[in-house]
């Protein structure tokens, strides 16, 4: 793959239609502005769909870094992210992009990440570092998943990032969709992902470090979710600290085939209880069309603010991607 790749600028958002919703904690999307990221294989990168995805603003580089699934058109799996890898993308405005290479690749014969490093949900930026967490497949069949975790250097361009021989969470059961966070005042790292074992089956769990490189030193999983009726599955697909608050994107899977809507949960404390961000409308209203596969969502923050969101959609044939809007400013 060539070391760098410039992708969409902004693109005008004509006949796109999005709800607003006027109550609760729900932004505004301005609808006039419609950011895209995508692998359409013009350029001498593969044709790939993206999924999942995770975008952290740096601080002293002073841009946008996206890491997200990338699964070939050619793939045998494709539209699932297995024996995939995590890739990385650079924005100075979130307008145009400039496709980087593969940050995080999946591992070598015996890894636990072997057979695919994936589901980004959340990256975040510490000591001059960005950090991601993945889902390692282990085996063959895509079992024995554990979570991951993965750093930058100082540049973070410099690929691939580091990665440890070991999970930094792996309960019983299969772990996917993790997204790290940190809290200003608070050394500790924090990971949520998504968990299957035991008795209350599909949730979400939090885990915890002061040095998250050491993946001994990581606290064992905890559940902060619990499944309202009727829904049999819940899927991490973004977490954020928001106006002092950490945030839950989930998508949440029902007992009939009627979609997959995204709770969006907050907490003024990492470990819970996480609560309805608007009591009157526990899923989001403003969605793009054209959602694909659930509609992988990732807000973008800086400085503590929400600022954009991006969507997983279709795109063209059946390769899928990322369409994204800026939050309206509050008058």
């Amino acid at each position: 793959m060539p070391p760098h790749w410039p992708l969409f600028s902004i693109v005008l958002a004509a006949g796109i239609s999005i709800f607003t919703c006027a109550h609760g904690t729900e932004p505004t999307y301005d609808q006039s502005t419609t950011y895209e990221v995508a692998l359409p294989g013009d350029t001498g990168v593969p044709a790939a769909s993206i999924r999942e995805h995770a975008i952290a603003w740096h601080p002293v580089r002073e841009c946008y870094y996206l890491a997200a699934d990338a699964v070939p058109l050619n793939s045998p799996h494709h539209p699932n992210t297995y024996e995939t890898s995590i890739h990385l993308w650079r924005s100075p405005d979130l307008k145009t992009w400039t496709y980087l290479g593969v940050a995080v690749p999946k591992g070598g014969a015996g890894r636990f990440d072997a057979h695919g490093a994936s589901s980004p949900a959340a990256m975040t930026y510490r000591d001059g570092r960005l950090y991601v967490a993945y889902s390692a497949r282990k085996t063959e069949r895509f079992t024995e998943r554990g979570i991951g975790l993965a750093w930058s250097a100082e540049d973070p361009e410099v690929l691939p990032w580091s990665t440890n021989a070991t999970a930094i969470s792996d309960l019983p059961g299969e772990d996917d969709d993790p997204g790290v966070l940190t809290i200003p005042g608070d050394d500790r790292m924090h990971c949520y992902h998504r968990t299957t074992g035991g008795e209350a089956g599909y949730r979400i769990v939090h885990t915890y470090s002061s040095t998250p490189q050491d993946p001994d030193a990581w606290s064992q999983g905890a559940d902060v979710t619990q499944r309202p009726d009727g829904i049999r599955a819940q899927e991490l697909t973004g977490v954020a600290w928001i106006n002092d608050q950490v945030h839950l994107f989930i998508i949440e899977h029902g007992d009939v085939a009627a979609g997959a809507p995204i709770a969006h949960l907050l907490s003024d404390s990492p470990e819970g209880p996480f609560r309805s961000a608007d009591p009157a409308q526990r899923r989001q209203r403003a969605l793009p069309k054209r959602l694909a596969y659930s509609g992988h969502f990732t807000p973008v923050v800086r400085d503590g603010h929400h600022i954009a969101s991006f969507w997983t959609v279709f795109q063209a044939g059946p390769r899928y991607g990322l369409q994204g809007h800026p939050v309206q400013p509050e008058n």
